[in-house]
């Protein structure tokens, strides 16, 4: 038996006799990392360690997780507790263990808290090329996680992955006060490219004059993958079968059917090599795979943990995952949108003429179950014939995110890493703007 299991056994013996199935989930995080400001880096390194544990009690589900020091009797009293007040249990655990994976693809042996420090002095220096004034800020954090599940049935999976999280935030004074630019990215990967991180945080069109050109009304919006992101969480609510078990959805019966525009093809990639949310198999235990939610714009499917496969008399599409000490809910991992093949990398030649959007400022106002809407922008660009004009302050982009989704006129030829997603820019038709 793998070292790994050795505590989740302990867990799984203290269930026997209070439970008709149980599960325990074990991670282990080892990590470094690194602050940086313009004044000073701070190193860190550490180890976290934690358990949770669901099982199956009189017919209803509980949970329970700690982390830190384990004591196997307390975790199954909270777990009993919990199981008063569950919900009926649908489904039993997965009796099949899965192949034994090799560890996910990355590259760590390369990060040291020194060559962190060397590569943001030198992203320093290049941002200062382009604003003499502008500070950086960042935290990069590297390392390894470890997850093993096993459970009463005799299932029993581990697999391990290294990680890159990496956050920027550049600072740098403008005519009308100081502006902010930032940028997050997840990935198995060594550090990020540093053009990248460049293009993300949009310094070389801050230097642009202010316009007094009006933002209301219905214009041309294109989106750059960071602020594409934010409307995308409409879609991964969207596509979650807990919403269709709910009988909430706005995809129910859309299966098969024209929802986006046909410019747009999303995928959920849980097999993608360079993934931060990569996995063999999902927080149960049921084997992960690539899959398709919309293809040019058609949505082909939901995702579903066992649970919501139960209710909805369907299978499991290995998309569980839940924190520690909480209930399992279908999620979307690494989420791709299909560049172009041709045209230009942040679509402005197409649309002509309209509004660059490079950051959300606030999402407050929407509601992403039904997909609305209420996205504050702060700074925006206006752009004619796909070339920056100047820029005005306060803006509010206000919709329904599968009716702006059906407008998509253009899309990059390039996907850039946002958190762990791989997005392109956009442009999009007739958005109300004021």
């Amino acid at each position: 038996m793998r070292k790994e299991f050795m505590e989740g056994s302990e867990i799984l013996v203290a269930c026997e006799k209070v439970s008709s199935e149980a599960e325990v989930t074990g991670v282990k995080r080892q990590y470094n990392s690194l602050d940086y400001s313009p004044l000073r880096s701070t190193p860190g390194t550490g180890t976290r360690n934690g358990w949770g544990l669901r099982m199956i009690r009189s017919g209803k589900l509980g949970v329970s997780g700690e982390w830190g020091m384990i004591e196997p009797f307390r975790l199954v009293d909270k777990a009993i507790g919990s199981c008063r007040y569950g919900s009926k249990a649908l489904f039993s655990f997965p009796a099949d263990s899965p192949e034994a994976e090799n560890p996910i693809p990355g590259d760590m042996h390369s990060i040291t808290h020194d060559s962190v420090q060397e590569y943001l002095t030198d992203l320093q220096r290049k941002i200062r090329d382009i604003h003499p004034l502008a500070a950086l800020s960042a935290r990069i954090q590297w390392g390894q996680d470890s997850f093993a599940i096993l459970n009463s049935r005799g299932f029993s999976g581990f697999y391990s992955k290294t990680t890159t999280s990496s956050s920027f935030s550049v600072t740098l004074p403008g005519k009308t006060g100081l502006i902010q630019s930032g940028y997050s990215l997840n990935t198995t990967d060594s550090l990020p490219v540093t053009s990248d991180v460049l293009d993300m945080l949009s310094l070389h069109i801050h230097s642009g004059e202010h316009s007094t050109h009006t933002n209301a009304g219905k214009r041309n919006v294109v989106l750059s993958p960071g602020a594409f992101s934010i409307l995308l969480q409409a879609i991964r609510t969207g596509t979650s079968g807990k919403l269709l078990a709910e009988g909430s959805s706005p995809l129910a019966d859309m299966e098969g059917k024209q929802v986006l525009s046909k410019l747009l093809t999303i995928r959920d990639l849980p097999r993608l090599s360079t993934g931060a949310a990569s996995a063999p198999f999902d927080s149960e235990g049921i084997a992960t795979r690539d899959k398709i939610l919309f293809e040019d714009g058609t949505f082909n499917c939901f995702l579903h943990d066992l649970r919501t496969a139960a209710e909805c008399n369907t299978e499991s599409t290995g998309s569980s995952g839940r924190n520690l000490g909480e209930h399992s809910k279908p999620v979307c991992t690494n989420l791709s949108v299909d560049p172009s093949i041709t045209g230009s990398v942040d679509t402005l030649p197409e649309t002509g003429s309209g509004i660059l959007v490079t950051n959300i400022l606030s999402a407050g106002g929407g509601n992403a179950t039904s997909g609305s809407f209420t996205l504050d922008c702060g700074r925006v660009y206006f752009f004619r014939r796909g070339e920056i004009q100047g820029y005005n302050d306060g803006c509010i982009l206000t919709g329904n995110v599968y009716d702006a989704l059906l407008q998509v006129n253009a899309v990059g030829n390039r996907q850039y890493r946002i958190g762990s997603d791989l997005l392109p820019f956009v442009s999009l038709d007739n958005i109300s703007v004021r």
